[in-house]
């Protein structure tokens, strides 16, 4: 099923809905499993086919955490897509968020954020270097848009600012390649909780139980 202005995208816990009754109802009944996209139509098409969907798909199980669970939760991402994943996380209500954006998604990010008034302290970057310090996030996202990293190690950035517990998602892969992608993270302690496709892309994601394989 794909996501259109009049048919809405359940994905799990999680709906997407493109259409302006969708921001109503979010608004309207604090139904916060609806995540409102209207204010960010232009961009949808771009953030679809990077993968930002399955992104979703791997955040969707939050969204069934009691609200107080959430409150307590904190996102960081990077990569293509990755706006979409953390206002995903805003209306959600994670505590915090840390998002590296392409300067031409900021406007529309900042809209989005604006509308929904969550509580979540949202920190915009330039490069994931600028992240807080700290072994802290719940959940770290890399966008790979269509290709496979080159290094695994792009993403030691990110496991450096993740919880123990946490998990690690790469989205945006080509499912083609997928059991190599698997086998490459697994030989670095990647135990696998979730993985999904959508076309010809797909997302892994999992807990890490040697983090310092990633460098």
């Amino acid at each position: 099923m794909e996501l259109t202005a009049e048919s809405p995208l359940q994905l799990g816990h999680l709906i997407l809905d493109l259409g302006e009754s969708g921001s109503r109802h979010a608004r309207d009944s604090g139904e916060d499993s609806v995540v409102p996209l209207a204010d960010a139509a232009e961009l949808m098409p771009t953030w679809t086919q990077s993968g930002a969907l399955l992104a979703a798909q791997a955040m969707a199980p939050a969204a069934a955490l009691p609200m107080t669970t959430r409150h307590r939760m904190s996102f960081l991402g990077m990569g293509p897509g990755s706006a979409l994943a953390a206002y995903i996380a805003t209306c959600l209500e994670a505590a915090y968020v840390e998002v590296v954006l392409h300067p031409t998604e900021i406007e529309v990010f900042d809209h989005l954020v604006a509308r929904r008034q969550s509580p979540t302290e949202v920190r915009k970057l330039k490069r994931i270097e600028d992240a807080v310090d700290g072994a802290f996030h719940h959940m770290v996202a890399m966008g790979c848009d269509g290709i496979v990293p080159e290094s695994m190690a792009n993403a030691a950035p990110l496991v450096r600012r993740m919880r123990p517990e946490g998990q690690l998602c790469l989205y945006g892969l080509p499912a083609a390649k997928l059991n190599d992608v698997f086998d490459r993270l697994a030989k670095k302690g990647l135990a696998l909780r979730a993985m999904g496709v959508r076309g010809e892309l797909a997302f892994l994601s999992g807990s890490l139980e040697r983090q310092n394989q990633f460098g």
